[in-house]
């Protein structure tokens, strides 16, 4: 349910709609009998999970990880909730207090956790150490062979955690305040501006992609791309412009390698390092 109010505050804040109060109304339900928070505390056993036919709750307050975990879902909905959660967590943990960190079992979430809140929260000198940690045991890897970075967690295995690495991107991407801002204050004027599609991965990434209203015109950078390909051709589109309104430069050099396309612009260059700025009048 604490996910389900996430996307319908999304869905709120998108669409002017007032489906979160259906979780508002849970959500006090849910404080009664699942997660005991009052008076700006957490004073009893938090519920993992509930079996209504036997009418038992399992505890989870032995995992930190499930206060982190519930803390994000309820973050735009009930960010003094959220916040009590998460110091919960911590105080568990003793990491403000200088306790070790650690990862029981092998398990990174409460670490990964633990950096996104330190930077939600702006508390720069947790999450250096959480960093520290990370870079020296959850194995930063940039694998040559893909051009892909990745993160393999010490677990060893073929293909790293999809989720795990999802969690860590988000807390190395993390900026104070920047997880309850998402969801109330998301960008909506990307869904009317230019907007790059067709982008030919993994041949090619994007390391940038930003519209600057005021000078209307859009900056798109490309990396060095997979190995083996520099130099092959790609391209990709820019939708949301009218060609006729358009001007090309690439590299800081006007260009004239692009096209009219049914939904805006397709320009054609060749994999590697590139910038481009689309200028329209």
């Amino acid at each position: 349910m604490s996910a389900a109010g996430l996307g319908l505050r999304l869905h709120d804040t998108l669409y002017g709609s007032d489906y979160n109060r259906v979780f508002q109304n849970w959500w006090e339900y849910a404080k009664r009998h699942y997660v005991p928070i009052r008076g700006g505390e957490v004073v009893g056993s938090m519920t993992m999970y509930y079996d209504p036919i036997l009418g038992v709750h399992m505890p989870g307050d032995h995992e930190p990880f499930q206060k982190f975990g519930i803390a994000q879902l309820i973050q735009a909905s009930r960010p003094d909730d959220a916040r009590v959660l998460v110091e919960a967590a911590l105080d568990g943990l003793g990491w403000r207090e200088g306790a070790p960190i650690t990862t029981p079992g092998g398990n990174p979430r409460e670490v990964i956790y633990g950096m996104i809140y330190a930077r939600e929260y702006g508390d720069e000198g947790l999450y250096g150490r959480l960093k520290a940690y990370a870079e020296e045991h959850f194995g930063p890897t940039w694998d040559d062979a893909t051009g892909e970075f990745h993160w393999g967690f010490g677990l060893n295995e073929p293909h790293p955690r999809g989720q795990f690495n999802a969690i860590a991107a988000l807390a190395e991407t993390m900026t104070e305040g920047a997880w309850g801002r998402l969801f109330r204050e998301p960008n909506l004027r990307k869904f009317i501006e230019p907007t790059v599609t067709g982008v030919d991965f993994p041949k090619v990434c994007l390391s940038q992609a930003v519209c600057d209203v005021d000078r209307r015109r859009l900056i798109v950078a490309t990396d060095g791309g997979a190995p083996g390909a520099a130099g092959e051709p790609t391209s990709f589109r820019v939708s949301g412009v009218r060609p006729g309104d358009c001007a090309v430069t690439a590299d800081g050099v006007a260009s004239d390698d692009w096209r009219a396309v049914d939904d805006g612009i397709e320009i054609s260059t060749t994999v590697g390092e590139h910038t481009f700025v689309v200028q329209t009048h």
